[in-house]
């Protein structure tokens, strides 16, 4: 039975990254007409088979994780589920009751569940992501909180697939949202191209911040959900009054962040990471027309950065092409 569920949740993580690159790529060759059409195909076909060949092998060690592990879904599951639930409201009514901006709001969230209740925190946090949908994209506490269900189940489907990947919780988010807004027939805001000199700032910013979250998590010991926490909380507050495109700058922290919570298994040191982080600005930049307002996107931004670089590591080495985290490692990031 888990392992069914499991298989049946690898495949909107593997989907996810994938169609937003794809819809990058329509978006950029019908906008920008001083770049040649084939271009951003070519990109994104490449970055979509470094994902496919992720996703493959982690498809295998799924099945096989699935005999070394109880098959029942328990009360824990739908613990998780309520508890990915209660982070999409939480963190729309500090966003928008209270009038803090989503990225304060969600860091805020993921601070306080990763101390008061630190076996949920990750759920909680992957919860906040949905809350960071736009109003524009579902109008009520109510939408919100359904979303937070359907990424809840994800969340549980999707148990041990990609464990250790940064930008997984992000991903599930993602998911949730997409699903009720097509089930809904819901849609996000317009989204302007980036320019070519912000876009740069995005690309040392992502490398600053990606790195600084992977020392601070794995070299620190602050773990994950805080480190990220803290660096999305912090470039949330100061990026946006002080910057020029202070508040893609505080996107692009935030979503780098989520790449620098990956496990050494999946990339294995803070420069590898900081490349990661500069791939995660470099993405904000081309998707910025696309899946606008959707909570999860910046996680799934993280989430694509990731493995692409987890696939271009395994293609450089003869050596085993994935290394995969043990329960010790414990995070579903």
């Amino acid at each position: 039975m888990r392992t069914a569920v499991r298989g049946i949740g690898l495949l909107p993580l593997s989907i996810a990254p994938a169609a937003l690159l794809v819809a990058a790529a329509f978006g950029v060759t019908g906008s920008t007409a001083s770049i040649p059409a084939a271009l951003p195909w070519v990109a994104a076909l490449l970055a979509i088979t470094c994902i496919g060949y992720v996703a493959g092998l982690e498809a295998d060690s799924v099945l096989r994780r699935g005999t070394e592990e109880p098959e029942t879904l328990d009360r824990t599951d739908a613990a998780t589920v309520l508890a990915v639930a209660a982070g999409a409201p939480l963190t729309r009514v500090l966003a928008v009751d209270v009038g803090l901006s989503v990225i304060v709001a969600a860091a805020l969230i993921g601070l306080l569940a990763d101390r008061l209740v630190p076996s949920y925190g990750a759920a909680v946090y992957c919860g906040t992501f949905v809350g960071m949908a736009s109003p524009v994209l579902f109008a009520d506490v109510t939408t919100v909180t359904a979303a937070g269900v359907v990424a809840g189940m994800v969340f549980v489907a999707a148990d041990r697939a990609f464990d250790g990947f940064g930008g997984k919780l992000g991903t599930t988010a993602f998911v949730g949202c997409v699903a009720l807004a097509a089930a809904t027939g819901a849609s996000g805001s317009a989204g302007g191209a980036v320019p070519l000199s912000t876009a740069i700032g995005y690309v040392f910013a992502g490398a600053a911040a990606a790195g600084m979250t992977y020392v601070s998590s794995v070299h620190l010991g602050h773990g994950p959900v805080q480190a990220s926490a803290l660096v999305g909380l912090v470039g949330g507050l100061v990026c946006p009054p002080l910057l020029p495109a202070g508040e893609g700058l505080a996107a692009v922290v935030f979503c780098a962040s989520f790449a620098g919570m990956a496990q050494p298994a999946r990339v294995p040191d803070e420069w590898t990471m900081t490349v990661t982080g500069a791939l995660c600005g470099l993405l904000v930049a081309a998707t910025s027309t696309v899946f606008v307002g959707f909570g999860g996107k910046l996680g799934t931004i993280a989430f694509a950065a990731c493995l692409i670089v987890r696939a271009l590591l395994a293609a450089g080495t003869d050596a085993a092409p994935i290394s995969l985290p043990t329960p010790a490692d414990g995070l579903r990031s």
